[in-house]
């Protein structure tokens, strides 16, 4: 009797600390990155459509939004953890979501600076920030790109 309730009080114990910090489901932890990866990409048009339409006050309006948002999604990431040990994907996504956030609390503040107050002098100031925002983004969706082509190989059904 004494040996089926220690027996009983074990399973319920590994059942218990099972089911606490088990393993992470892949599928639910891909698309639980992404969703915030794709708040950032949002983010992208908006801020084009409102420099496009050289509505510099909605662009200062979209650009501390968007400030705010992606310190936001940097916590949702950093609050998600590592897939069961492996940091890779989510190290990924965090330096892609620090990099939106460079450009967009130095770079776009420069930029619609210069396109609002700037004079042709500044022409080329304007297309190094073009460049530079660009290949930042570039970079960042490479080194996502990767790290999600990585995760999904390493952890397919």
């Amino acid at each position: 009797m004494i040996r089926n309730i220690i027996s009983t009080v074990i399973c319920a114990a590994v059942i218990f600390l099972a089911s606490c910090g088990g393993s992470k489901d892949p599928v639910a932890y891909n698309n639980a990155i992404i969703s915030v990866i794709n708040g950032s990409e949002r983010q992208v048009t908006l801020m084009n459509e409102a420099m496009n339409a050289a509505d510099y006050a909605k662009a200062e309006e979209v650009r501390l939004g968007w400030e705010k948002s992606v310190n936001e999604d940097i916590n949702k990431v950093e609050d998600l953890g590592d897939f069961n040990g492996d940091a890779a994907f989510q190290q990924a996504v965090l330096n892609g979501l620090k990099g939106y956030k460079k450009i967009v609390t130095e770079d776009y503040v420069k930029l619609i600076d210069i396109r609002k107050n700037g004079t042709a002098a500044d022409a080329e100031k304007e297309a190094q920030l073009l460049d530079n925002i660009n290949a930042a983004f570039e970079d960042m969706a490479k080194g996502v790109n990767a790290a999600s082509d990585k995760f999904e190989q390493d952890y397919k059904k």
